[in-house]
């Protein structure tokens, strides 16, 4: 287990495993207001680790929907896990297609968010079983809260409202782990606006994906353009030194 449950790997995944606890246990209370008992409901959150993709797909069940509505929708809400698949690949290139596999069931947002942090701050320190160990954590953890969720539902009542707090609050901590730079802080500002902004057009959380592409899409514009500018005065004060040495040369 030394590398894929470990110290390190814990310090980072214990965020999303804290904040699993109140999201999972709602979650499997609508499963038990909806009719599920705790075998489909372990299936579920198994093989269906997608947070915003099974409540939407509990409250669709509970509202008498067939089948197809519900995966249609489900796969349009999780399209963005293909982003994230493709921006963590450059990390994971030299791994076994299997490993792929595994991984990427395992990328959720909470996921992604801790390990592209992690890999962008720590490089090689920070390995593809280290990443594995995260999605293991954040994976478990899902898994046991749902299932305590539903043997729950009898017992003690939630409203599953509370859940879009609790979802906030585990984003915006996730979101502290970029605060050391300003432009990805303001990259985060501006993308919950247009997703506030959106919401008015767009549901069944089109308006954040639609926010998170169009914010990620103008910072990498403004940053482009940054460095376009700072190499063209640096290379624009390596012609004048050019210049005056040549002058120089000439006198």
């Amino acid at each position: 287990m030394d590398g894929f449950i470990n110290r390190k790997v814990l310090k980072a995944a214990w965020p999303i495993a804290f904040g699993y606890v109140p999201l999972g246990l709602a979650c499997g209370i609508l499963a038990q207001k909806t009719g599920f008992d705790w075998f489909q409901m372990l299936m579920m959150s198994t093989f269906l680790f997608a947070g915003s993709g099974q409540f939407i797909a509990l409250a669709m069940i509970g509202s008498g929907s067939t089948i197809m509505p519900v995966v249609m929708t489900v796969c349009i809400v999780n399209l963005r896990h293909l982003l994230y698949a493709l921006i963590l690949n450059q990390y994971i290139a030299g791994r076994s297609w299997l490993y792929k596999a595994f991984y990427a069931q395992e990328i959720v947002d909470e996921t992604f968010a801790v390990n592209h942090t992690q890999f962008v701050r720590l490089g090689r320190e920070w390995t593809g079983r280290n990443a594995m160990g995260v999605n293991f954590v954040g994976h478990v953890s899902w898994i046991a809260a749902t299932v305590a969720g539903l043997f729950l539902g009898n017992t003690v009542y939630i409203d599953t409202a509370l859940v879009s707090y609790a979802l906030i609050a585990m984003f915006i901590g996730l979101w502290s782990f970029h605060f050391v730079s300003p432009s990805l802080v303001l990259t985060g500002v501006l993308g919950g606006i247009l997703a506030l902004v959106l919401s008015f057009w767009l549901d069944h959380m089109l308006n954040v994906v639609v926010a998170t592409v169009l914010a990620a899409a103008v910072a990498a514009a403004c940053q482009m353009r940054l460095s376009g500018d700072g190499g063209t005065g640096g290379a624009g004060a390596a012609s004048s030194g050019r210049q005056e040495v040549h002058g120089e040369e000439a006198d």
